[in-house]
């Protein structure tokens, strides 16, 4: 009986919680509490809450909280003391409730009293994980599938409308290759003309000859041209010289045919400008009949 009593928790001073949870979800009167691993506790009862305005359904759990530890001292939660839902084992459906203190503590941080009411979150377990990293990957191999669909189909589309193109480009393509190879034939036939009446060759030695004539004319231009610079002076001497002349035999011969005797009496020479020269008057040998 002594035993019976001391395990069961018999005569220990406890204090009730509660704590607010979204579902009910394997968890039983007598599920165990715990604090940092150690056991403090017990669920007593689980009840419901229906929101009047939303009709949304909630639970609360009812909490055994010892208020000392085995050794004597007391079991002080602090305000922001927060639960947890977990899982007892991998294997095991049941779970157990975990209360987390908060990171910063100090002596004046107000403690929970009887009768408060905490948060309580599920802490999802491994074949949970699992069970929504499969779900994503299925969402992702979905989407990539319905993508490949939609890329299939513009593919399709894209194929088809290139086979309407050929189809119809196909006649066109067929008459301008006709043409274009009438066309090179009669270019052929055109070269082939040529090429057997020599003209290419005739045609290349007139351009040799015609470059030869310039090459000439060029030569002696330029043979001209310093000739003419060399005796300048003397070349517009002989001009001048040339053109007295011609002016005495012209009125000599307007003298003789207007006045016969002038053979005996001579003809009076026609009178010479002093700036005709350079180098001045001409001699008189040149002016005279």
């Amino acid at each position: 009986m002594g035993a019976l009593l001391a395990t069961s928790g018999w005569g220990e001073h406890r204090y009730d919680l509660y704590i607010r949870l979204a579902s009910a979800q394997n968890l039983t009167v007598d599920t165990k509490v715990f604090v940092q691993g150690l056991e403090v506790g017990r669920i007593r009862s689980v009840f419901p809450r229906v929101d009047s305005a939303t009709r949304t359904i909630s639970f609360v759990a009812k909490l055994s909280i010892a208020e000392r530890f085995a050794d004597g001292s007391r079991l002080q939660l602090p305000v922001g003391t927060r639960a947890e839902i977990v899982q007892v084992s991998a294997v095991s459906s049941a779970s157990a409730v975990n209360l987390l203190l908060p990171e910063s503590l100090n002596a004046r941080r107000a403690v929970l009293a009887a009768g408060d009411t905490i948060d309580a979150q599920r802490r999802s377990s491994a074949l949970d994980a699992l069970t929504d990293v499969a779900a994503e990957l299925s969402k992702q191999v979905e989407e990539v599938l319905r993508q490949t669909q939609r890329t299939l189909t513009r593919v399709q589309l894209t194929v088809a409308q290139a086979e309407r193109t050929l189809r119809e480009l196909t006649p066109e393509v067929r008459s301008t290759l006709a043409y274009m190879a009438s066309t090179m034939g009669r270019v052929d036939s055109l070269t082939a003309r040529v090429s057997g009446a020599g003209l290419p060759d005739s045609l290349a030695a007139t351009l040799a000859s015609s470059n030869r004539v310039l090459l000439r004319i060029d030569t002696l231009t330029a043979t001209a041209q310093a000739l003419t610079v060399e005796n300048r002076t003397e070349l517009r001497e002989a001009i001048v010289n040339l053109n007295l002349l011609s002016r005495q035999l012209n009125h000599f011969a307007e003298e003789m045919s207007r006045r016969p005797y002038r053979l005996l009496t001579g003809v009076k020479p026609v009178p010479i400008p002093h700036d005709t020269t350079r180098s001045g008057d001409p001699p008189k040998s040149a002016v005279k009949p």
